[in-house]
């Protein structure tokens, strides 16, 4: 390749990336407007699964190390 093959194909890349940043931003933009209080629900509901499970079995892993220990 030749430097002014290398140098369109970098302002090409260049141009490509900056419309990828603004879709993105766009899509980012369309997210935040778009804030469905179901999903909301859900993932608060999903939240309180995880760290109830997770404190379980801290409770578990600590008795079991107690009776151990005993």
């Amino acid at each position: 390749m030749s430097p002014k093959d290398n140098r369109e194909l970098h302002d090409l890349l260049i141009r490509i990336d900056e419309r990828v940043k603004s879709i993105q931003d766009d899509i980012r933009a369309i997210n935040k407007e778009r804030n469905c209080s179901a999903n909301s629900v859900k993932i608060r509901t999903l939240e309180r699964m995880v760290w109830g499970c997770a404190a379980t079995m801290v409770g578990i892993a600590a008795r079991m190390t107690y009776e151990i220990l005993r």
